[in-house]
């Protein structure tokens, strides 16, 4: 049976979804340094003018609290730039140790390391770990650069790097802007065995109806590689937070990759900031309404469970 949203909350009745969230943070301040709350990054500010009001601990219950009012069945919990990723993934495994939630991890890494051989090695001793990624948004913007350089994805030694990562059989997670995506698809064609998460649905830089068509441009040809699936994660921080300022987006990523390859994701608490988790969960059913039903449960839940492995 499907739960539905109290006639008294101001929202329409409308029924809710199995969920399985496919991105969202958890913070410990004490266990776990993060370099990005110890000194302040223009770059998270610039994102988000209030993006520091999440610098406190965000441990699962307060993440299970946030979803209380929805039928959310397992979740994904993705790294935070810590400085010790280790020591984030161990934290975490305890979490899940403790509380059943979250099921799947997406730890952190940097290919160039020379210690990403025992890194990866410890990371398949934690059973929480399913996926890895290393953040490599790069733009002319200085305040858009999130990752370390610009031409990491083409660079030999860091192409060494993801050689360890596919021989361990991670999902890996694929941070890239949509103007980096071209870039990309030697990568995606050389390790075809490797399950690659595109996350933020490609993350678009320019809004504008010109940017909108060279974003569905460069998604169409990232999903011809059919070992790439796409997460939607942040959608209120990226374009607004409302069903019709993700509409375009959100169906444009389900027309081109097709419902079995997109994801469900809440991106707490960043997003919180902005809606709830029933907000998410009402524009996106408003988006979705002409999928069948069982091609909304492939994007709220099927897809996430096949790519991180969570049946």
């Amino acid at each position: 049976m499907t739960e539905e949203r109290p006639a008294g909350s101001g929202m329409p009745l409308t029924p809710r979804p199995a969920l399985v969230d496919a991105h969202h943070h958890l913070l410990n301040l004490e266990a776990v340094e993060y370099p990005w709350i110890r000194q302040r990054s223009p770059v998270l500010e610039a994102l988000l003018e209030n993006y520091y009001d999440i610098a406190c601990d965000y441990s699962v219950p307060d993440y299970l609290s946030d979803v209380s009012g929805e039928r959310l069945v397992k979740s994904v919990a993705c790294e935070f730039g810590a400085a010790d990723a280790v020591a984030e993934a161990e934290w975490v495994q305890r979490e899940a140790d403790d509380h059943g939630f979250p099921h799947a991890f997406i730890a952190g890494v940097d290919l160039t390391s020379p210690t990403l051989a025992d890194v990866l090695a410890r990371y398949r001793d934690m059973p929480v770990v399913r996926a890895v990624r290393q953040p490599l948004y790069w733009a002319d913007d200085p305040l858009k650069r999130l990752g370390p350089r610009p031409d990491l994805v083409t660079d030999p030694a860091w192409l060494r790097g993801f050689e360890l990562v596919a021989a361990h059989g991670f999902t890996w997670d694929l941070l890239l802007y949509d103007e980096q995506l071209p870039a990309a698809h030697e990568l995606l064609r050389s390790f075809p065995d490797t399950r690659f998460v595109l996350e933020a649905a490609g993350w678009p830089l320019d809004l504008s109806e010109d940017g909108f068509r060279r974003w569905e441009e460069r998604l169409q040809a990232v999903s011809e590689h059919p070992n790439v699936t796409v997460k939607a994660q942040g959608l209120a921080l990226l374009f607004g937070p409302s069903a019709e300022r993700i509409r375009p987006w959100v169906r444009s990523v389900v027309r081109i990759f097709g419902p079995r390859r997109c994801m469900f994701a809440g991106h707490f608490p960043v997003d919180r900031l902005l809606w709830s988790f029933g907000e998410l969960v009402d524009a996106l059913l408003a988006v979705l309404d002409e999928l069948s039903a069982d091609a909304r449960a492939d994007v709220f839940s099927g897809c996430a469970v096949e790519q991180y492995g969570l049946a």
